[in-house]
Formats: C-alpha cells, structure tokens, sequence
C-alpha cells in the first residue's frame, strides 16, 4: 500500500503535469511505463525460472509447496511454483492474479499486475471527466467506454486497492495547491504523518482494522507523503529528492537506494527463496547472534545482487526508450500532435 500511494505521487503526478502543460501524449506515456517495465521484468522473468530450476534440484518438494506452511511465504501445497510458458507469458502481460498464477516463485509480482492497470486506468478516467480542449467527443466516448469495460472484468480488489493508489494522485493536486502548501509547512504535519502512518501500520499488523485496513494504511501514508512533498518544495527540492538539513548523507544514501528499488523489488524473492529452501530446508533460526549475521548477510547480499542487476538492465532504461524512439515516431509527436 506504501508503494501504491508513492506510485500514485509520481505517476499520477507525472500524468496530472503532462495535461495541464499541454504535452500529454497516449504514445510517448505508453512508450515510457512499458519500457520502465519491462525493461526490468523480462529479465526478472528468466532469473525467476533459473533460480527455481536450480532450487527444485536440490528441493523439489519446496517448490511443490511442502514448506509453505513453515514459512509462511512462497509456494504452498494449493498453488506449487508455476513454470508453465502461458504462466511466464501471462506475467510478461501483467496477467497474474487475474488469468495465471504469479510466474515461479515470484509471489510479489501480483503487486505489479496491479500497478499496470492503474497505469492504465488513471489516464482513462482523466480522458473520461477532464478531456483536452480539442480530443473530440468520439475519443471521450471510447475513453468511456474502455474504463466501464475495465471496472466488469477487473476483480474488485484491484480496483479496491486502486483507491490507495488515487490517494497518491490526489496527494500530488493537494500539494500543489500553495496555499495548503504554506499551510502544511509546519513541522508538525511531518511529525503527525509519521505518527498517522505508524500507528495504521502498527494497528494493521494486530489485524484490528478488519476489511478496511489497506485504505487505512494508505491514508495513514498519504498525509505522510504529503508532509514529505511540502517539506520538499520548502527545501526549494524537484519531487522527493529534496535534502534536509543536516541529514545530506541520508538523503544521497536514500537517493541511491531509490535507484534500485524497482530491480530489488522484482528480483529479490526468488534468489531468496533458493537460499531458504536449499541452505535452511524448513529450519528457522531462533532470534540471536547467529540469527543475526545470517540476516545482515542475507540483507547485504540480496542488495548487492538486485545492484547488478540494475546496473546491467534498470540504469539502461532511458538508453533503449530512446533507442525504439529512434527507430519509430513514437514520443517524438510534435506540439500541434499531443493532445490528439
């Protein structure tokens, strides 16, 4: 849920600028978030299945789902790890969770099948409420009725959860409003945000929130978010790479962090769930000195892994977008063509 209202922020965000300055184009935003994703999601794919594969050798009765009810994680006896090619090809169209299974191992990529319609979704309904002087009634009409389509075949989580996510956006026309700005300037709009946020979070984990508890989180993390970009734009900041003072080395060590995020959060699982079945094989560690090394090992190796994967594919992005733009006019529309 942290993740939808942050994604909210920067993507709606990014959208909610590109009308509002006159620069929106359908094609240069598809060219964008699919190769942002996809540019890390294919190989995430083949690494998910040659990290199983190597896994099922030593414990095929892991990915069959036999330790599942140990760790509370990963394949479990009612869905074993899916290698099928219309699973791997399901994934790589943001399928999982709606027609397949979530591809290997790889059980957090149904957050990004998520992410994908919203993506999706969140231009539509712009088009649908707030069309672009000139878009023509036959675009707002198909606009219409693509998001009403959308809302009868999409499963209801999804589009429940897509309200955190709108949260996010609406963070963003919040924030840019200067006179909540100046007025959410105070610190103690940060300080009661990271208050709001814990306490959600804690009461979430003590599952007292009952069916309400991921639109209470994301609220929780809205008013943080927003506390966040106001103190951003204070600081005289571009979006969330802003740095307080005294806390520069932090916020470069955040910033850095941030870069990989993306690779970390698609190829983390996987590599992880090798090292649990094969080196632990159902054993858990007792809280303590050993338990703690194996954890810093863990939690430093697993970084240093998602690092090099982002230098080989993730830092490429921006190269091999421009690369199909070279090859194609898309995103090179000229000003009279945007908002058609």
């Amino acid at each position: 849920m942290v993740f939808f209202v942050l994604s909210g922020y920067l993507v709606g965000g990014s959208v909610l600028t590109a009308r509002q300055t006159g620069n929106w184009s359908w094609s240069n935003y598809g060219l964008r978030r699919m190769s942002r994703l996809w540019m890390v999601l294919l190989p995430a794919l083949l690494l998910t299945l040659i990290w199983d594969q190597l896994g099922a050798q030593r414990t095929p009765e892991a990915y069959l789902g036999k330790l599942g009810a140990i760790y509370l994680s990963g394949p479990d006896v009612h869905a074993p790890a899916d290698w099928r090619l219309a699973a791997f090809a399901g994934n790589m169209f943001f399928l999982q969770t709606l027609v397949v299974n979530c591809y290997g191992t790889n059980g957090p990529l149904w957050s990004l099948a998520n992410e994908f319609w919203y993506y999706l979704l969140f231009p539509l309904l712009l088009a649908a409420l707030l069309p672009v002087p000139g878009g023509g009634i036959a675009r707002r009409v198909a606009c219409v009725f693509l998001l009403v389509g959308a809302f009868c075949l999409l499963p209801s989580g999804l589009l429940r959860d897509g309200l955190v996510w709108l949260m996010g956006a609406g963070v963003f026309v919040v924030t840019q409003n200067w006179r909540i700005s100046s007025w959410m300037a105070h610190p103690l709009w940060l300080y009661a945000g990271g208050l709001a946020a814990l306490g959600v979070l804690t009461a979430s984990r003590m599952e007292v929130l009952g069916r309400a508890d991921n639109l209470l989180l994301g609220a929780g993390f809205a008013v943080l978010v927003a506390a966040l970009a106001v103190r951003g734009q204070a600081a005289g900041g571009a979006g969330v790479r802003f740095r307080l003072a005294g806390f520069a080395p932090y916020s470069q060590l955040a910033v850095a962090a941030s870069e990989i995020s993306y690779t970390l959060y698609l190829v983390h699982f996987p590599a992880m769930s090798f090292l649990f079945f094969t080196c632990f094989g159902g054993k858990r560690l007792l809280p303590g000195p050993t338990a703690g090394v194996w954890f810093v090992c863990v939690l430093a190796g697993t970084i240093a892994y998602a690092a090099v994967v982002w230098w080989l594919f993730e830092r490429n992005t921006d190269r091999f977008r421009k690369w199909v733009e070279s090859l194609t006019k898309l995103g090179k529309e000229s000003p009279a063509q945007l908002n058609k």
